[in-house]
């Protein structure tokens, strides 16, 4: 087994999952997701970080327990002034190395893991980034993205007519045409107005309701890079005697508390920890008329491509290194970065 440790902060949640990156199929270990921030509130990057470093600490004592060892942990975090804090708050950790993650990849990885996608490709996946709602064309097998665009959520999800209208545009730009229609972390009032448009462009659908699926791919991700070590990320050496020590120091202490209990005045003391609770941000605009295609935002494009032009993702994570392809001159990024 190789265990690895996905951890990824959002605004109003932190979520764990610990995963073997040698049989991903079989999902997570063990997983958690933790509510955080409190009435619409957003805690400071420090408070931010901490928690973060505390939910990886609770995950790999759960881990321990069982007696596994994740030695790698995945970090995906939207936020830049939390993110430059994780190296230094996971260095003292018995992690041997912490990779950054942005969530493109989280996402691809996951992606990979579903077995319903197994033989399906390419396919339209979409799942939202703030106000606004992602829709890719991507080969789950290769995890390679054809071309991506953006549209205002409230002006995408207006009715089932109007999506289907836009998604009837993006399959017409595909070579081969996009077999299945996939939410990822999409909110569950959205799933049947999603399944009439999937319907009505002629595509199956798939919702994917795993809320933990970022940190099931973050930790994926981080399993995957191995060894390799490239720069801007945090690669902390630490020496395998932890593990150790983090093995033998409770067994010392529960038989040093033994003795106590034995003892006439012996005693015991128990802290808890109790987490805040998060809250939704609302936003709020107007829908073009029912029925109308979105446009689709255009760039200028790489080469070679497409005749149609493709509108780019943000990436507002940490830059890393594209996935290696067997030609990389016929290979297109449709990223930006935000």
């Amino acid at each position: 087994m190789r265990e690895s440790l996905g951890v990824v902060f959002e605004n109003s949640s932190i979520s764990t999952a610990l995963v073997d990156a040698d049989t991903p199929l079989l999902g997570s270990i063990d997983e958690f997701r933790h509510p955080w921030g409190a009435d619409g509130t957003l805690p400071s990057a420090q408070a931010s970080a901490r928690a973060l470093a505390s939910a990886a600490e609770v995950a790999t004592s759960r881990a321990l327990r069982s007696n596994l060892c994740p030695t790698v942990v995945g970090v995906m975090c939207e936020r830049t002034d939390v993110r430059e804090l994780v190296p230094d708050l996971l260095s003292s950790s018995t992690f041997e190395k912490v990779e950054l993650v942005n969530g493109l990849d989280a996402r691809l990885a996951y992606l990979r893991t579903v077995d319903a996608l197994n033989g399906v490709s390419p396919i339209l996946a979409f799942w939202p980034d703030g106000s606004e709602t992602v829709i890719a064309a991507i080969d789950p097998s290769t995890g390679v993205v054809d071309s991506a665009h953006r549209y205002d959520t409230v002006e995408l999800l207006a009715d089932s007519s109007t999506f289907a209208a836009t998604l009837d545009l993006l399959v017409a730009e595909q070579d081969p045409v996009p077999k299945m229609l996939v939410a990822m972390l999409v909110k569950e009032e959205a799933r049947q107005p999603c399944a009439e448009a999937a319907e009505l462009a002629g595509l199956g659908f798939l919702f994917l309701s795993e809320r933990t699926q970022l940190a099931i791919g973050a930790a994926l991700v981080a399993a995957a890079r191995g060894n390799e070590v490239r720069p801007g990320v945090a690669v902390q050496p630490v020496n395998r005697i932890r593990w150790a020590a983090a093995i033998v120091l409770p067994l010392l202490l529960m038989l040093t508390g033994l003795l106590i209990a034995l003892s006439p005045d012996g005693s015991h003391a128990v802290s808890t920890d109790s987490p805040n609770v998060g809250a939704e941000r609302a936003t709020s605009t107007s829908g073009p008329p029912p029925g109308a295609a979105l446009p689709i935002l255009t760039l200028p494009p790489c080469e070679p491509v497409v005749p149609v032009v493709p509108a780019a993702l943000r990436r507002s994570d940490p830059e890393v290194a594209p996935p290696q392809t067997a030609e990389p001159a016929a290979a297109c990024d449709p990223m930006r970065v935000g």
